[in-house]
């Protein structure tokens, strides 16, 4: 045997106790050498709560040996001698890389600062340092607000952004404008995307439409599932969304599954609400007095004053029937038995619940995410309500390694009960401010007690001179006005690595709508006697996929040139159906098969497609000098043949002047960026409602059991065709700087110039076309602005953390062309539109004040050649412009400080300029225009002698002079500062004993929404006047957002 050999041998036998053949010996012989250089290696990967990590993978450095963590997040391996690196990683963590050893014990601390590096953009993420557009990110943690929507938690976020909540009612909308409006008649709203998915933010309400109110699409998303929220403002970050991004896009990232051990989290708070601010009505004996001395001075005597009083208020708030005598003092015992408070009684304390609990969880190669949630929200007037049940899953998955698959779903039901808005009998605003004092709740006898029925309860008064027949507290408990939605949005994906750097991946996401509505006006009181009960049926269907193919590539060459290109292409289809029931005669079934009569029947079907082509190029250089291109060219069934196509691009570059070799020397810069880009997208909806907008260009003729030719059923023509409609055209250019500096302060300015062409406008026609309008591209506007975001840690290295955000929108906009028009009247919202205008500027006589001889209202009138002088006839005061309703300046100011286990988190919104119109208030001051209404304590002030010096004129009775229509009288400054939120959270520490052992993380928390608002002008009423509006207008406004109370707690296992 070979000297050798024997020696090898031996070895072998020793160590693996295995035999060996004389043919393999020198094989063996290297085989054993190489062994006898490995190094055993072991230890444990934690993660940062000290969990053990499974499935982490070590690799030795240099080397393609390595393993994974078991079960116990323990590892175990031979090395190489020479390698004295091991880089152990895991799906969500920093990779960390240490020296090998025996029993090493490895934490891995999660990925957020890689996160917090990289934001949500269209089709992808981006490094922030790499990004060339505007768009700011708003983590979850800011979004927290009672309402049910996402939106509403946006207010006073964001730089740019400005969101008015049009309605206190629970699971209502906002008006949402990224950077000014864009758009003369079409949606101002900016596109929702949630996981990449474009949504739908259709009204699908048709109760809420006939109401005067408003529902929101977006209540059916979960805020508690929402993990960040991006707004994308200019044209480089929304261009490659094409022609559904002129008006910005807010992208929605919801939570997702990391890896380790499962987490249980459950989170659930209470909120209680209330009514903030209130209008100082007249007491029932100050408006008794006013209204006799009235009657009085038009030669009533005392008897016929004292009854005419009466009957214009349909009851006697007295205890007896002539209580003031000829000077118009109370006679002895007398006294007032009803003095109601409706806004007391319409207004009441509401509560909230609101429960989430989750799952989520991972290994290495897969996550997952689970989350159910109840929300119970009561409104605070009688029946407003909304209840929402939501689920949320989603599911990722490293199939291999040349594939990753993935699942997203999101379901919700909600039900919304939604009250009557606007000046109908059933309007619970209208009525508290419009129902005198001195009209009872109750039916009460002449001493105010209560006149109980036959079974001992007390009977509901429904006799009033505003509203005949209507009771705001127990009315809107009899009617129903219900809507029912069930909403699906989903996405289920699949990434395959081509080559390296080069990925393509395939998403299929449905988006499904189905709303029931159920309206019914009961047979006793209200609307519903006329028809013995009356019920409405309403069921709307709409159906959304989208299908999106797109290649990817990323390389990086000589670790100087990184290059990121997209390709892809989208199809979208909407099917949209309406259908429509109704009856009479229902009496109290609420069923139509009971109902004595049928009202005519309606349906529909539209349908909507898109198909897209698009394309993105990016390119850094050093990571100083960033470029950035992309295209799309969407094709849309609305318009005609000849314009179906629209293209819409944008050119961007970004340059990090912090990374130039001359800003090395300069160590108190952190960061310093600037940003340019020149873009266009596009808008085509939101003119009409799905039946019309989806046809614009088209002839549509409508049928209807009333168009007849003799016997025979007819089609009317309501819709004149225009086969040149086009797309609106947007084109924006932005520059702004991005900078940081001390490692303390930090900040953004952009500034940016759009303009809006082409704009879907209904150009008026003659009477004798038979038709009001026509759908025209026929306008042009601008908007342009600064905006202002400033941070600082004021805070930084001592036992209390402050940090401190301001942001600042100056935004202006201006019309540019109406189609040779101008000066065209909005009566509906007091505005009037002129060229070199704002689309937001008032119009209306200017007030001048009381005639102290006469005590009647003046205006003023401009004459001929310019010279002003009074009137005080309504019909001859001019018109003129009075400024716009839009803020000179708005943002917000957040606070959050943090001491130990505390954390105190402040938001105040801001609006300086602007104007406002407070119809409610205008209402109020009626000086006897509008008989039996409510009076507010001004109308004290009312003139009643001769010189005497007040703003109010005399009150009269049946007054015709017209003293409260539309004037400057009630146009005041829009100024205020709102405390918005204030939330203090307390996080229980992790030694608590035995319960360490099961609960990981704790946090209790309370806060206040709502809290207080300043105004700079004399405001009269509530503290929300965002119900009146972007327009600053609305004389009958909805439900106003009360201020709220919330205690919750946040527990994970």
């Amino acid at each position: 045997m070979h000297p050798i050999f024997v020696s090898c041998l031996i070895f072998k036998r020793e160590n693996y106790g295995k035999k060996i053949d004389h043919a393999h010996g020198g094989v063996i012989l290297g085989t054993s050498m190489t062994f006898a250089q490995n190094v055993n290696v072991s230890g444990v990967v934690y993660a940062e709560d000290g969990e053990p990590v499974v499935g982490a993978s070590v690799k030795v450095d240099g080397t393609k040996t390595g393993t994974v963590t078991n079960i116990d997040g323990k590892f175990e391996l031979a090395i190489p001698a020479d390698k004295k690196k091991i880089t152990v990683s895991y799906l969500g963590m920093s990779p960390k890389t240490v020296t090998a050893g025996k029993n090493m014990k490895i934490t891995l601390n999660d990925d957020t600062r890689s996160l917090k590096e990289v934001m949500v953009v269209a089709y992808g993420t981006v490094k922030k340092s790499a990004f060339t557009g505007s768009a700011t990110e708003v983590s979850a943690d800011k979004l927290k607000t009672p309402s049910a929507s996402l939106d509403k938690g946006l207010a006073g976020q964001v730089a740019g952004v400005q969101v008015v909540s049009q309605s206190g009612q629970p699971g209502s909308g906002t008006s949402f404008r990224v950077r000014g409006s864009g758009s003369l008649s079409s949606s101002n709203q900016p596109l929702i995307v949630v996981d990449g998915i474009p949504t739908s933010n259709e009204e699908y309400s048709q109760v809420a439409y006939d109401n005067e109110a408003s529902s929101n699409i977006l209540a059916t998303i979960n805020p508690n599932d929402i993990e960040s929220v991006t707004v994308l403002k200019d044209a480089a970050a929304a261009a490659l969304y094409g022609s559904r991004a002129a008006n910005g896009v807010v992208v929605v990232t919801t939570k997702s599954g990391k890896s380790g051990k499962a987490k249980v989290s459950f989170d659930v708070k209470y909120t209680t609400s209330s009514i903030a601010g209130k209008y100082d009505m007249v007491s029932s004996s100050d408006y008794y007095k006013t209204l006799y001395t009235a009657y009085r001075n038009a030669g009533k005597s005392v008897e016929d004053a004292n009854q005419l009083t009466q009957g214009t208020f349909t009851h006697n708030p007295y205890n007896v029937d002539n209580p003031l005598d000829a000077n118009g003092n109370v006679v002895d015992g007398a006294r007032i038995v009803v003095d109601t408070d409706w806004q007391k009684e319409i207004f009441h304390a509401a509560s909230t619940y609101d429960a989430n609990v989750s799952v989520s969880g991972g290994t290495a190669k897969s996550s997952y995410f689970f989350s159910t949630g109840y929300l119970d929200q009561d409104g605070i007037t009688p029946s407003s309500h909304y209840k929402r049940y939501s689920a949320s899953l989603n599911v990722k998955s490293d199939a291999a390694k040349w594939l990753s698959v993935g699942m997203n779903a999101k379901f919700s039901y909600g039900v919304q009960n939604t009250e009557v808005a606007g000046s109908a009998g059933a309007s619970p605003l209208y009525d508290a401010v419009s129902f005198p004092n001195a009209v009872p709740l109750y039916v009460v006898d002449s001493n105010g007690q209560p006149v109980l029925d036959a079974n001992g309860n007390r009977q509901y008064n429904f006799s009033n001179p505003v509203a005949r027949d209507m009771n705001p507290v127990a009315l809107p408990n009899m009617d129903v006005h219900r809507s029912k939605m069930l909403r699906f949005i989903g996405s289920a994906f699949a990434e395959v690595k081509l080559l390296d750097g080069l990925k393509f991946k395939t998403q299929f996401s449905p988006d499904i709508v189905y709303n029931n509505e159920h309206r019914y006006w009961n047979p006793e009181h209200g609307n519903g006697p006329a028809y013995n009960g009356r019920l409405d049926k309403y069921h709307t269907t709409d159906v959304m996929y989208t299908f999106t193919n797109t290649f990817n590539y990323s390389k990086t060459f000589s670790d100087t040139h990184h290059v990121n290109l997209l390709a892809g292409m989208e199809y979208w289809q909407s099917t949209y159906e309406y259908l429509y029931a109704g009856g009479t005669g229902v009496g109290d079934s609420q069923e139509l098969s009971q109902a004595t009569a049928l009202l005519s029947p309606n349906s529909y079907t539209t349908k909507e497609t898109m198909i897209s082509y698009f394309g993105r190029a990016e390119y850094s250089y050093k990571e100083k000098y960033n470029l950035a291109a992309s295209l799309r060219t969407d094709g849309s069934s609305i318009f005609g043949d000849d314009n179906k196509w629209g293209t819409f691009w944008s050119l961007s570059g970004a340059w990090c002047i912090n990374n130039e070799e001359f800003m090395k020397n300069i160590n108190w810069i952190d960061n310093l960026k600037l940003r340019v880009s020149y873009g266009t997208s596009g808008n085509k909806s939101g003119i009409e409602h799905y039946l019309y907008n989806r046809y614009l260009s088209q002839g549509i003729y409508g049928v209807n059991a009333e168009y007849k030719y003799g016997s025979d059923k007819g089609a009317v023509l309501v819709q004149l065709e225009n086969k040149s409609l086009s797309w609106e055209a947007q084109k924006m250019f932005n520059v702004g700087v991005d900078f940081s500096f001390l490692n303390r302060f930090y900040g953004s300015l952009d500034y940016f110039y759009k303009t809006s062409d082409g704009l879907l406008y209904k150009y008026p026609l003659a009477e004798q076309n038979g038709l009001l309008n026509i759908t025209m591209n026929a306008a042009k506007v601008a908007n342009h602005g600064w905006e202002l975001m400033l941070g600082a840690n004021v805070l930084k290295k001592s036992p209390v953390k402050w940090n401190v955000e301001l942001n600042a929108s100056f935004i202006k906009d201006t019309i540019k062309d109406l189609y040779g028009d101008n000066d065209v009247r909005q009566t509906s919202y007091a505005k009037i539109w002129t060229v070199g205008g704002s689309q937001y500027e008032f119009y209306m006589p200017t007030w001048a004040g009381v005639d102290a001889e006469t005590g009647d209202p003046l205006w003023y009138h401009v004459n001929e050649d310019g010279t002003r002088t009074t009137t005080n006839s309504y019909s001859k005061a001019t018109f003129e412009r009075q400024g716009k309703s839009t803020p000179d300046v708005y943002g917000g100011i957040h606070n959050t400080v943090s001491y130990k286990n505390f954390d105190l988190n402040v938001q105040i919104n801001y609006t300086l300029g602007g104007k406002v119109y407070d119809g409610i208030y205008a209402n109020m001051m009626s000086e006897g225009n509008t008989m039996g209404s409510n009076l507010h304590k001004d109308e004290l002030k009312a003139w009643t002698t001769s010189g005497q010096q007040t703003n109010v004129p005399r009150y009269v009775v049946n007054n015709s002079n017209g003293s409260n229509s539309l004037s400057t009288r009630f146009l005041y400054n829009a100024t205020n500062v709102r405390l918005a939120n204030v939330t203090l959270s307390y996080r229980l520490p992790s030694n608590l004993g035995i319960f360490s052992k099961v609960i990981s993380g704790a946090k209790i928390y309370v806060s206040g929404d709502n809290l207080l608002t300043w105004f700079s002008s004399d405001w009269k009423g509530y503290d929300d006047i965002d119900i009146y509006g972007v327009q600053g207008y609305n004389a009958y406004p909805s439900i106003p957002t009360p201020r709220s109370f919330t205690v919750g707690a946040n527990i994970t296992f």
